[in-house]
């Protein structure tokens, strides 16, 4: 049941982003890129977020576990496009971070 909520959160998370026309994958390479996209932060935050709702105890064994997910997958959706660039900034400048330079 519980997977089912899971299912649902991340789903309509990943169908509104590519809807809001985010990127399905953030830019190459893939471990120094902030592009926000669908499979990350988007997929990952309606996770995070369906798992508080249900520690939480908001999620019971109810039909409306289902309409609870499906809210959280679209107001990730909407968070992730048009809110998270605001609250965390891309960091500026092209520098490489201190563990990066190390290994060189």
């Amino acid at each position: 049941m519980l997977y089912i909520v899971y299912i649902i959160a991340i789903g309509s998370a990943m169908i509104l982003g590519l809807i809001l026309k985010l990127p399905l994958l953030p830019e190459r390479p893939m471990r120094q890129s902030w592009t926000t996209s669908v499979i990350f932060p988007t997929a990952v935050l309606a996770l995070g977020f369906t798992a508080m709702v249900s520690k939480l105890g908001y999620l019971t064994s109810t039909n409306i576990d289902y309409l609870i997910a499906l809210a959280i997958g679209i107001l990730t959706a909407i968070f992730c496009k048009f809110i998270l660039e605001k609250l965390l900034p891309k960091p500026s400048g092209e520098e490489a971070p201190a563990f990066m330079e190390e290994s060189h």
